[in-house]
């Protein structure tokens, strides 16, 4: 074959993986389940019932200072007056939703994302991370489930479970919609593992209950339960609660300086975030499949781009070498 034939090959090559690796990125909806494909894992027993007392291998903890913005509206809302670790949770809660109006997303740094939690703005995970960088300066230790709609593809919702030392338990908060949950007749508050064993029953017998002074995220109760209910197959726990490290060091933190918002973008897109350990069982089992595929084909579509590169390249300097040993 002549130097042009690889050439022309190279080139057909090439526009066909990069169509191919376009068709499963684009658009941003797309891209968002491709990341998230390359941070599932399917999870095990163990990978749940941990304390902070025996963290799991490769769980990334949270080793920096939160913002000062933070610090300081931790410090002006009385949580570090409580008495316990779960009613300095509560506190914390309240610090949040007590600004609480309908608002769109903000994706951004922390410091940004609390002012525009104060001005009314956030979703969920706008709220979480920020929950949890003011449960660092509150001395809780965190960890964040979520659960997703379309088959842990980005679409679905995001809490947090808070270690109580008093009690030797995780307790379940849903912080943008103000609730945790109890046993119907019970005052104890639910772990994230019995709440998702029970929304996967036939009857769950469970409350849900005002977390803070604030507003609601459902005024009807039964709706949240559907809404629990109804994401209860796909639920997962992302396997690190670094969330100030991710928004305040590294390029994140650089570009923080010019766009809290750029800053935000630029750690998703470069997967800084850690992994995504889902629950596995028989109802996700075909979302979780799905999912490794996808992992797999993009995979392909990269290889299959440098392939096509490579060629080029090699059709590129053929003939200059040709011409030398001429």
């Amino acid at each position: 074959m002549t130097a042009s034939t690889y050439v022309a090959f190279g080139a057909v090559a090439l526009c066909v993986a990069i169509a191919w690796l376009a068709r499963l990125t684009l658009p941003m909806d797309r891209a968002v389940r491709v990341r998230n494909a390359f941070l599932l894992r399917r999870g095990r027993r163990e990978d749940f019932e941990w304390t902070p007392a025996r963290v799991p291998p490769g769980f990334r903890l949270e080793r920096h200072a939160p913002p000062a913005a933070i610090v300081s509206a931790v410090r002006d809302s009385g949580a570090l007056e409580k008495p316990d670790d779960w009613a300095r949770a509560l506190a914390l809660v309240t610090m949040l939703v007590r600004h609480a109006r309908r608002g769109g997303p903000v994706r951004a740094d922390l410091t940004t994302t609390w002012r525009e939690i104060v001005a009314g703005r956030g979703y969920c995970a706008d709220y979480v991370r920020v929950y949890m960088a003011a449960a660092s300066a509150a001395g809780l230790f965190c960890r964040q489930w979520a659960f997703s709609f379309d088959g842990f593809g980005g679409h679905g919702h995001t809490f947090v479970e808070v270690f109580d030392r008093q009690h030797n338990r995780w307790s379940f908060i849903d912080v943008h919609n103000n609730v945790y949950a109890v046993q119907t007749g019970s005052l104890v508050p639910l772990d994230a593992l019995s709440l998702h064993e029970a929304l996967l029953s036939t009857s769950p017998a469970i409350e849900f209950v005002r977390a803070g002074e604030g507003r609601l995220g459902y005024v009807h109760p039964h709706k949240l339960l559907e809404y629990y209910r109804s994401g209860a197959p796909e639920w997962y726990l992302w396997w690190g609660n670094d969330v100030i490290a991710r928004s305040e060091t590294g390029l994140a933190g650089l570009l923080g300086r010019i766009s809290g918002r750029l800053s935000h973008r630029c750690g998703a897109a470069l997967l800084r975030l850690p992994s995504i350990v889902a629950w596995s069982g028989e109802r996700n089992e075909q979302a979780i499949q799905s999912m490794e595929s996808l992992r797999k084909r993009t995979r392909f579509a990269l290889a299959a781009v440098i392939a096509s590169m490579a060629v080029l390249l090699v059709a590129a300097v053929w003939p200059a070498a040709e011409a030398t040993r001429g």
